[in-house]
């Protein structure tokens, strides 16, 4: 293709990570002819640099950890050792398959694939740096993500100071790390690096970790990573973060200094909009997000946004829905995202699983609700897996029995979190859960149990409540 050569195509997509694919390949098997510009590696960040390596590495450290503690299980595993080098080998190896398998299914739906950053000429016209191409589309996807923000604390560019991706590209542990942020990067990273050995201390600015969660969900798992010795210092922010020696010392707002041989800075992320010529066509952002509908559709009608570019949750499962939303309407239907119930997960150990209205925005949405629980130290299966911490919350509304929302802590929550989101979605009573026949011995019948809690009271293996 020449500069000045202008490609025409029926849908552009600007970023190949689980939004930019998803868009391009509903849309390829509709019959559109698509191209997609990814500047870096297909799949984005939850590919390459977030969702599957961090989850590969709690896997591994979790194994670790059940393998240092198989004596409860009578099983004999005293000589058990790390090679963090070979943990890092396998998580590149589950990256390069799950990034191998996107690629071929660009292939195979036959679309154009570009290397390089993009940039609007104009509303119809997007120019590739890299090469000088010219691609004209009857219609384009905005799916560029999102990246990590580094705080205006001084010392963030020290070395030894890493964002997310640098934790990923370790190839040995540190034997000291500070974790700046309590959030969801933050506290799965804190899990890693402890259960692999690393002295680990996390600040957070706010009164607790996960302020986004149920306070009873985040207490349970901040016993636990107490348990992981992990060191939390709440209600304090860092002022600066200075070299002396080996060491990378921050100093707190109170005065307090914390010292370690790394810092982790998880303190949030930004939508990447910088350097695609947005202002050129006068496309309309709200702090740095771009604005759309709720199928995608931005101020300018051919032209949609998808995943973290909107703002707001960064899933990677929303990124997903937005794309099959943005292409079902370019093509003409009307569905859009609105309705829908995005879960939130936290792969921790025990993990966090929620979706719909915590217990507190239930109250204040809702004249009045139901709430049941149940316990894992009363679910067979979890006693089984020596795992009887936290427990399912359901939430109702009182007068209906409507299930408004869905909190879990405890062992692979995040696996029942499909049953209790079409629950939350089909809005389901409590009714139509409870009697559910669920497997024994299951996780998922503390849904159950905790269904049957909150509608009278009944659940079987919970002691009658006073009456």
């Amino acid at each position: 293709m020449s500069v000045s050569a202008v490609h025409q195509t029926s849908l552009l997509v600007i970023g190949g990570g689980v939004g930019g694919y998803t868009a391009a390949i509903r849309a390829a098997r509709e019959g559109l002819r698509v191209t997609l510009v990814e500047r870096g590696e297909l799949g984005g960040t939850c590919l390459n640099e977030g969702c599957i390596p961090t989850k590969s590495l709690l896997h591994q450290a979790h194994a670790f950890k059940a393998l240092q503690s198989a004596h409860a299980f009578g099983i004999n595993a005293d000589s058990v050792r790390l090679d963090y080098q070979m943990v890092d080998v396998e998580k590149r190896r589950v990256v390069s398959q799950l990034v191998g398998g996107v690629r071929t299914l660009i292939k195979r739906n036959g679309i154009e694939w570009i290397q390089g950053n993009a940039e609007f000429i104009d509303a119809r016209t997007v120019g590739v740096r890299e090469t000088g191409a010219r691609l004209s589309a009857d219609h384009i996807v905005i799916a560029t993500g999102s990246r990590p923000v580094l705080p205006p604390i001084p010392g963030m560019d020290l070395p030894g100071v890493m964002d997310s991706a640098g934790a990923l590209a370790l190839t040995q542990l540190p034997a000291s790390v500070l974790i700046l942020g309590g959030g969801v990067i933050g506290v799965e990273f804190a899990q890693i690096f402890s259960r692999f050995g690393v002295t680990v201390t996390l600040v957070e600015q706010q009164e607790r970790m996960l302020v986004q969660e149920d306070p009873e969900l985040v207490e349970v798992l901040q016993r636990q990573l107490a348990a992981d010795t992990v060191q939390c210092h709440f209600n304090v922010s860092i002022v600066r973060v200075e070299q002396m020696g080996t060491q990378l010392v921050a100093t707190l707002a109170d005065g307090r200094r914390l010292a370690a041989e790394q810092v982790l800075v998880a303190t949030g992320r930004r939508p990447c909009t910088e350097g695609l010529g947005l202002d050129r066509i006068g496309l309309q952002l709200d702090a740095g997000a771009i604005v759309t509908n709720e199928h995608g559709q931005t101020s300018i009608a051919h032209i949609y946004a998808v995943g973290d570019v909107q703002g707001g949750q960064l899933l990677a499962h929303k990124a997903t829905a937005q794309a099959e939303a943005a292409v079902a309407h370019l093509r003409g239907h009307g569905r859009g995202t609105a309705g829908l119930a995005i879960a939130n997960a936290v792969y921790t150990s025990p993990e966090i699983a929620s979706v719909g209205l915590s217990e507190a925005q239930a109250r204040q949405r809702h004249a009045t609700v139901k709430v049941g629980r149940f316990p894992f130290n009363a679910n067979g299966r979890a006693l089984a897996m020596k795992s009887g911490q936290g427990f399912v919350k359901v939430i109702a509304d009182a007068d209906t029995d409507q299930i408004l929302g869905i909190s879990m802590v405890g062992p692979e929550v995040t696996q029942l979190l499909g049953e209790a989101t079409l629950a939350v979605q089909m809005e389901l009573t409590l009714s139509a859960l409870m009697e559910t026949v669920h497997a024994h011995p299951t996780l998922s019948e503390a849904l159950m149990e905790a269904s049957h809690d909150a509608f009278n009271g009944g659940a079987i293996h919970l002691p009658p409540r006073p009456t």
